[in-house]
């Protein structure tokens, strides 16, 4: 969402996601992982101030971001693709914590590159092959609300967007590192299939509880609670009358599912 707050400014809204279904299905070649989840959308958001300047990259951010962080490299790859020469001038108010799970790095991307496409009129295909370029869960986001996501995450399959659920999300106050938890996985905790995305998506739209619950997985829960035993203790009292409770991405944030106005965070439809 991109909203023109004057003086050649943007206000832009980005959201967090969450992994209803993540599982592994194998290494590839290229050193990156299949993988097959259904990715949601949610109401908990950072926020982007975003100007175009003459020259150079300019962030200013809530909490402290690494130096090749996600912004700057949609801004490098949107001009090295196009051929624009511009700068950019950012500030960035953080709600997403990091480490999380939640996508904030790719989300604050992706706002960016549809920020950017929008002022230079470039086509959404040109976009995704961009977004793929800055990292594996950018492309998703271009989108946001409900999807299929399958290969390293850069297709994206538009699903009918999921209504009328809300959750609660629990930090235990632990960075994940993606690439750890990959490395953790084991060969022989690939699935052999494709996974049943389709199905479980269908529960939700048809509000049939006992489904979602015994299809909703997250193939790296297992491996992060096994390193992160003391994070069991927080779960405990997390969650009570949820229709599932369960970790996105590849951790640290867990969600407990809940009717819409139930929890403090709602599904958000996509583009």
């Amino acid at each position: 969402m991109v909203e023109n707050i004057g003086s050649g400014s943007a206000e832009l809204v980005s959201y967090a996601k969450l992994n209803l279904y993540l599982d592994v299905l194998g290494k590839r070649s290229d050193g990156y992982h299949e993988i097959v989840g259904l990715f949601q959308t949610i109401s908990l958001h950072d926020t982007l101030t975003v100007e175009i300047c003459d020259r150079g990259f300019y962030l200013e951010s809530s909490v402290a971001l690494p130096s090749d962080n996600t912004i700057k490299r949609a801004w490098e790859m949107f001009r090295k693709n196009t051929g624009k020469e511009f700068g950019l001038k950012v500030t960035l108010k953080k709600k997403i914590p990091v480490g999380s799970g939640l996508g904030g790095g790719s989300s604050n991307a992706a706002a960016v590159l549809r920020y950017l496409g929008e002022v230079f009129k470039i086509p959404l295909e040109d976009l995704l092959n961009i977004a793929a370029q800055v990292g594996s869960d950018v492309p998703f986001f271009l989108y946001g609300g409900t999807a299929l996501v399958r290969g390293r995450g850069e297709i994206v399959e538009k699903l009918e967007d999921i209504e009328g659920y809300s959750v609660d999300l629990f930090f235990p106050g632990i960075h994940s590192s993606t690439k750890e938890m990959y490395l953790s996985l084991t060969p022989e905790m690939y699935r052999k299939g494709p996974g049943r995305v389709e199905e479980l998506h269908r529960a939700y739209l048809e509000r049939d509880y006992e489904k979602i619950r015994k299809l909703s997985y997250n193939v790296f829960e297992k491996v992060f609670l096994e390193k992160h035993p003391e994070v069991m203790d927080g779960l405990r009292n997390f969650g009570d009358g949820s229709i599932v409770k369960m970790m996105t991405g590849s951790g640290s944030a867990f969600f407990a599912l809940y009717p819409l106005d139930k929890g403090n965070y709602s599904f958000v439809g996509g583009v």
